[in-house]
């Protein structure tokens, strides 16, 4: 057990979900404390841990306790199915049962540490970028990045068997003999570390932006929160390379990023994540998704914070080429036909998977395209209802796309450059989040409520805190009241997948 049982705060309210804005605002997370009881206390396990600076109360090494087969502590149970599987990692949604202190729903991330050339131990490299992940997780407070909000370590032992050959005087053969009692060796067999995110995400932006051609009749409520993604990614993207953050996230692709219980995308998966400092650059072969990497990555040149630029450009793209009534497939398929045909007589060379940095050439034939959509998009009545607002930001998507590092945006530019589509529509309407640190530099209000009742609190497009589809028409002032089931936002097993796929991968 980790936690006493409590009574002191209210199980209803601390088991509901709550936008991430408001569970920032109130320090939600610091609710959560482990305790002392069974904690490792060896030098080996702990060493790393206080390198990393991580805090005692949030971070737990759990002694082995001669332990053959692991399993995630309490109070993460897992609940239903896994949320998403990438091999070495899995996602699941966890909530503490009743008596518990903390009782908010949590996501919890289980990485195997592993490596194929060394048994899994304290100092294994794994481990470390485990631990740095963890770090960077735990300084990292906005509300369109998803919260750290505790961490865990488990690992068990194997015993093998030492045997040594020694020579039998009675028949002066060599024979086994199994070792003494004091020859046991005792092996990690399995190591595992634990993070606890808020919030549970009901599905990545690759299954939102399927969805839509899947489940057309929930089609037009994904439209109208698409419109502020654009600026709330920017946003986020802006806080993690400003000056006392200085993240660079490495890996941002449509599986790294989440849509929460109100519609809000949520930046997540900081394994490939680096501190840098200003002017800095670095070099070399690096883990990436090949798919959405920058052409400097692909190269292994000098590159910087704004190889996340042109990998949230290519995301953007996909989501412009969704609000003009196309699938987010649609980009790949013109932009590797097109370079299927320059590369007709060189095909040899190209690398079997596509990658956006590999059909930059045609990117402006594909833009032109968008342009020729958007009038079927019109006359059709698919995608957005306003597809010269879609139009008008294609330009800023072809500049973070640009081959050359020089003449790309710095993050802080793109609030500006896409926060008009959300005047499109009346629901949802301007993020408030976003508007607030436009206007005041703060990502976080301190100003929120610690009542525990989520009743009229907002999450971070104003919309009432309840799971729904709605099909705001424009021309009245989003929900009033509860929305009937028909129109709640329902958890979709194709749309649960949230875990990224796995590194190095098309």
């Amino acid at each position: 057990m980790s936690f006493p049982s409590s009574a002191s705060q209210s199980s209803s309210s601390q088991g509901q979900t709550i936008p991430l804005s408001e569970f920032l605002a109130r320090n939600d997370d610091h609710n959560f404390v482990w305790d002392d009881i069974d904690r490792e206390e060896s030098a080996a396990w702990l060493g790393p841990v206080e390198a990393a600076r991580l805090d005692r109360a949030k971070h737990k090494v759990f002694k082995h306790r001669s332990k053959e087969y692991l399993r995630p502590p309490s109070p993460f149970v897992q609940q239903g199915a896994e949320l998403g599987d990438s091999g070495s990692t899995v996602v699941y949604r966890a909530t503490a049962p009743e008596g518990y202190l903390y009782r908010r729903p949590l996501a919890v991330k289980i990485i195997i540490c592993k490596e194929h050339t060394r048994p899994p131990g304290p100092d294994s490299k794994a481990r470390m970028d485990a631990l740095k992940e963890v770090k960077t997780m735990s300084m990292l407070r906005h509300p369109h990045i998803v919260a750290y909000v505790a961490s865990f370590e488990e690992y068990c032992l194997q015993s093998r068997e030492i045997r040594r050959k020694t020579k039998s005087r009675a028949f002066g053969k060599d024979q086994d003999q199994a070792a003494e009692s004091g020859k046991m060796d005792p092996r990690i067999k399995k190591h595992i570390l634990g993070i606890a995110m808020y919030p549970p995400a009901q599905c990545n932006l690759h299954g939102f932006m399927d969805e839509v051609f899947q489940k057309p009749s929930n089609a037009e409520w994904i439209i109208q929160q698409m419109h502020n993604f654009f600026g709330c990614l920017g946003q986020a993207v802006a806080y993690l390379h400003r000056q006392g953050i200085q993240v660079r996230h490495k890996d941002i692709k449509p599986e790294n990023i989440v849509i929460d219980d109100f519609g809000a995308p949520l930046l997540t998966d900081f394994g490939l994540s680096k501190h840098f400092e200003v002017g800095q650059h670095s070099e070399g072969p690096t883990p990436k998704t090949l798919k959405y990497a920058d052409p400097e990555a692909v190269q292994e040149s000098r590159r910087d914070e704004r190889s996340d630029i042109f990998s949230l450009g290519c995301v953007f793209l996909e989501m412009a080429t969704v609000l003009l009534g196309r699938p987010a497939t649609f980009a790949e398929e013109q932009l590797a036909a097109s370079s299927a045909d320059d590369d007709r007589h060189s095909i040899s060379s190209r690398s079997p998977y596509f990658m956006y940095s590999e059909s930059l050439r045609n990117l402006d034939a594909y833009l032109t395209t968008l342009n020729i959509i958007a009038q079927d998009c019109a006359a059709q009545k698919t995608g957005t209802r306003d597809p010269e607002a879609v139009l008008a930001i294609l330009p800023h998507i072809r500049r973070m796309m640009d081959e050359s590092v020089a003449r790309r945006p710095q993050a802080h530019q793109l609030y500006p450059w896409f926060r008009h589509l959300s005047d499109v529509y009346v629901f949802p309407g301007p993020c408030k989040n976003c508007e607030r640190e436009r206007r005041t530099g703060k990502a976080i209000s301190q100003s929120g409520s610690r009542s525990g009742s989520t009743s009229g609190s907002t999450s971070c497009n104003g919309s009432p805190t309840v799971n729904r589809v709605g099909t705001g028409n424009g021309s009245g002032g989003g929900f009033g009241g509860s929305a009937p089931s028909s129109q709640r936002l329902v958890r979709i097993p194709t749309m649960t997948r949230i875990a990224s796929f796995p590194h190095s991968q098309p």
